[in-house]
């Protein structure tokens, strides 16, 4: 089967709402495995809102025998499992379920768990649904050994990071970028009418982390705006975190060290707080202002390259998938007007030296990297 014809597996995102959904009717299978990725990051966040859904449902249902368990606690007993399993509903014959979360450390101990989990679901007379949440590696190993048994009621889900930049195909379309999709999904759910560029825009202020766009969201929702543009993101955030990261940018990119110095030290003595006020690390700090001041200089070269092909300034723009009009564009205008190609393959050098020494080389000091990166991409006057 070729690439172009091979069938594309759904997102993170489209496949927890789907699961919610289910959850909230009560159609779950019979043994349902919620697991982080074979490879790569796992994100629980997902996992998260299937269980919740899955928690009301049964809160809800007079009828229903429901067992309820975190297996990730130090008490953990598996007996209560056993005899769950085992018994008849407390209802007369009606029906049962089970959700057991956080439950790798438990079946790493209890070597039988598993297997009677998945005989349980296979049990014409066992609970109707299971929901079982596995994490970290072990859970990884887990999910895949318990798939080889099961039988047909069996479900397998693995819950990956979202991916926060544009595919290879649209790469200065940021509203492409799956993280950016599963937001508009998420605003629709919430009655938030987000106009295009905004979702992608609310992607690089806040990153790709599910809950933190999720917060976002609840954020513009409390604002009762008919619509929420890009420009209407760009000034919510304007005193957070994210609106001190794209004022770093700005200062970078147009050479104003004197400027990126002034916020490094507003950083140093009262530090970034995210949308609902709470403290950002210093690590989540300096990794924030990275990716905006990487994207910001991606889309400027991208404007740059059109306009040095012969494109005029609106084209350009539209190529690159930033805004032809506004007070985005009015800055993106005077920004490339004050810069080169040359200028802008050194900011992403110093990027990549300042991401060097502290990933690699286990700087602790983060601003003193972003202190040296500001000062390398320093223009004097004279110059």
């Amino acid at each position: 089967m070729s690439a172009a014809t091979r069938k594309r597996k759904p997102d993170p995102g489209s496949v927890c709402r789907e699961l919610c959904d289910l959850a909230s009717r009560g159609e779950l299978p019979r043994l349902l495995v919620l697991a982080p990725p074979a490879r790569g990051e796992e994100e629980g966040w997902f996992a998260e809102q299937v269980l919740k859904s899955a928690r009301q449902f049964a809160i809800n249902q007079g009828d229903l025998d429901f067992l309820d368990l975190d297996g990730g606690i130090s008490d953990f007993d598996p007996g209560s499992v056993e005899a769950f399993l085992g018994s008849a509903s407390l209802f007369g014959g009606g029906q049962r379920a089970l959700l057991l979360g956080r439950a790798s450390k438990a079946l790493s101990r209890w070597k039988k768990l598993s297997t009677q989990l998945i005989e349980a679901s296979k049990d014409p007379g066992g609970p109707s649904w299971i929901v079982l949440q596995l994490d970290g590696k072990t859970g990884a190993k887990f999910a895949t050994s318990m798939g080889k048994g099961s039988g047909e009621g069996f479900r397998l889900e693995r819950f990956r990071r979202l991916y926060g930049d544009p595919p290879p195909w649209r790469p200065n379309d940021f509203d492409a970028s799956e993280a950016a999709q599963f937001v508009a999904a998420q605003a629709k759910l919430m009655g938030v009418h987000l106009l295009p560029g905004a979702p992608g825009t609310l992607v690089q202020v806040a990153g790709a982390s599910p809950a933190e766009l999720c917060q976002a969201l609840e954020h513009f929702a409390l604002l009762e705006a008919d619509s929420i543009s890009e420009s209407q993101v760009r000034e919510t955030v304007a005193h957070t975190a994210e609106g001190s990261a794209f004022e770093f940018a700005e200062a970078v990119l147009k050479g104003e060290g004197s400027a990126a110095f002034a916020l490094l030290a507003r950083l140093r003595s009262r530090g970034l707080r995210s949308w609902d006020g709470k403290r950002i690390a210093s690590q989540d700090a300096f990794s924030m202002l990275l990716a905006v001041l990487a994207g910001e200089r991606r889309r400027t070269s991208a404007v740059l390259d059109g306009t040095e092909k012969g494109m005029s300034f609106s084209e350009a723009c539209k190529e690159a998938g930033v805004p032809a009009t506004g007070p985005i564009a009015k800055r993106m205008e005077r920004r490339i007007r004050s810069t080169s190609s040359t200028r802008l393959s050194q900011v992403l050098h110093s990027i990549r030296e300042a991401e060097c020494q502290v990933k690699r080389e286990g700087r602790r000091d983060n601003l003193k990297s972003l202190e040296q990166l500001a000062f390398h991409n320093h223009r004097s006057r004279r110059s």
